[in-house]
């Protein structure tokens, strides 16, 4: 079973949203549709949210789907996470930014902003 995408475009990042249940292939996946949809829009700063996709992510997947994230991302593109256990999946954020990619994980939308646009 796959997970539900939902993209939407703003005028200064990528909104996508997740919904569905937990698996480590799912989440390989949509990995992979984030990598397509933000490459289509000349790679702009992404926002993943993943707070609706049920079940809990254990430690050992968070650091296999850092190492996805190093393979699949432009290190180029800002990504923020939006995570409903973002103290838990921080680690993922260390995985990735150990290797150079921008990606942080944050408790909600206005900070995701916040964090893909600091620049702007």
């Amino acid at each position: 079973m796959s997970l539900e995408v939902q993209v939407h475009e703003a005028d200064t990042h990528l909104s996508i949203k997740a919904l569905g249940q937990y698996s480590l292939a799912n989440l390989y996946d949509l990995l992979d549709k984030v990598k397509e949809e933000s490459e289509k829009r000349g790679a702009q700063p992404v926002i993943l949210d993943i707070t609706e996709v049920a079940g809990t992510i254990p430690i050992f997947d968070i650091y296999l789907l850092g190492v996805q994230c190093i393979r699949v991302f432009n290190p180029a593109v800002r990504i923020a996470i939006v995570s409903p256990d973002g103290e838990a999946n921080r680690f993922l954020e260390n995985v990735t930014r150990n290797r150079g990619l921008q990606i942080a994980v944050v408790a909600n939308h206005c900070a995701a902003i916040k964090w893909v646009n600091w620049d702007q």
